[in-house]
């Protein structure tokens, strides 16, 4: 990757623009929205942005947003599907800007949930943000592994090992593969500029993964409910500059 002492500023805007998408999708989660109406809306502010959609086309992904439903695990495509309470819903999408390219996900309750699937969309959250906090130039792959690892299976949950985090910019899919578990101190090293997309993956219980017919969905057995969350994230000598979170936080 380009090594870049502070993030460009189309990439500043691209993860500001994906953070207000999914602060307008989190508004309109309820029982009785159909997925359609969530993919035309990330379709739509994506678009009016001027910016462009990173998903639509990606190796012939046909929408905009990836939307993953209780057992869908990741790269649940949009279908004519209407939310019932109890379900978890994650959005996940990608916005480009003048080349530049922001990944972030997020997962949703949708009305009254269980208090263990409650539980693993909070475990999961806070496995995220221990993890950005070691995205720090001199530190290595292995010490985001290792702490998203620690916080999930503490708490009793399952890290999906099959799915990683990335690296970003550029493209949508770069070198390093960041797996959500590991060792601290090991993997490459981090370097000041680098992009990277941070995802911890997680379900209630151990399952397997499958690929369904259509290519995308990829699915848990058992059927259980699973957790995704993604920040893209800018490494620096210091704290590192969380690019789809609100700009206040910006800087840690």
């Amino acid at each position: 990757q380009l090594l870049m002492t502070k993030p460009p500023i189309e990439l500043v805007a691209a993860g500001q623009t994906a953070h207000q998408i999914h602060q307008e999708v989190k508004a309109m989660i309820r029982p009785g929205l159909n997925l359609l109406a969530i993919e035309e809306k990330v379709k739509d502010m994506t678009c009016r942005s001027g910016m462009q959609p990173a998903f639509l086309g990606y190796h012939g992904y046909p929408a905009t947003s990836c939307l993953s439903v209780n057992s869908v695990v990741v790269h649940g495509i949009p279908t004519n599907y209407t939310l019932r309470v109890g379900d978890v819903v994650t959005v996940d999408i990608g916005v480009k800007n003048g080349g530049w390219i922001v990944d972030t996900a997020l997962t949703h309750p949708v009305g009254q949930i269980s208090a263990e699937a409650t539980q693993l969309i909070e475990i999961t959250k806070k496995s995220l943000t221990e993890a950005i906090k070691q995205a720090r130039a001199g530190r290595h792959v292995g010490d985001i592994s290792f702490a998203i690892q620690q916080i999930v299976e503490a708490a009793g949950f399952y890290i999906i090992r099959e799915l990683t985090g990335h690296g970003v910019g550029k493209k949508l899919q770069m070198p390093p593969s960041i797996p959500n578990h590991g060792r601290a101190g090991n993997g490459p090293e981090l370097k000041e500029g680098m992009i990277l997309a941070i995802e911890p993956i997680t379900a209630l219980k151990p399952v397997k993964v499958t690929i369904d017919n259509d290519k995308w969905t990829i699915s848990a057995s058992p059927a259980v409910v699973c957790a995704h969350f993604e920040h893209t994230v800018f490494v620096t000598q210091g704290d590192p500059v969380i690019l789809t979170a609100p700009s206040s936080s910006q800087t840690g």
